[in-house]
């Protein structure tokens, strides 16, 4: 599940410094001219929305505000400038929620799903 905020996102930009670091499944945390494509992220992001939600981009976590694929939290999804006209991530088309989940992974690499890393981490 996600555990981040717009302020993290932009803490975390600013110490990464425009260095590119590792995300725990290996693939990098990128900006700008060196953001992952959807064809680049798609496995690591495909076993990530596997273990979340078992592919359903309707789930909603009993426990939390967690919807969508790959478990947004309401607060993350409403920071991510590809969730723009959609309340919460189980409301979006699959297109929008990997959109989202793809600028995430370019702003903060794997680290927004590490709780579930045992079971999509290679």
């Amino acid at each position: 599940m996600f555990h981040s905020s717009r302020n993290l996102r932009q803490r975390a930009a600013g110490v990464a410094g425009g260095l590119a670091l590792l995300g725990t499944a290996g693939m990098g945390l990128a900006s700008g001219a060196n953001a992952a494509t959807w064809s680049q992220a798609k496995p690591t992001l495909d076993a990530i929305k596997f273990c979340e939600s078992s592919n359903n981009y309707q789930a909603q976590n009993p426990a939390s505000t967690a919807s969508g694929a790959y478990q947004f939290l309401d607060t993350t999804w409403q920071s991510l400038d590809a969730s723009a006209g959609y309340s919460r991530a189980k409301f979006a088309p699959a297109s929008v929620q990997d959109a989202a989940a793809l600028e995430l992974y370019n702003e903060m690499g794997t680290s927004p799903w590490a709780a579930s890393s045992s079971c999509w981490a290679k």
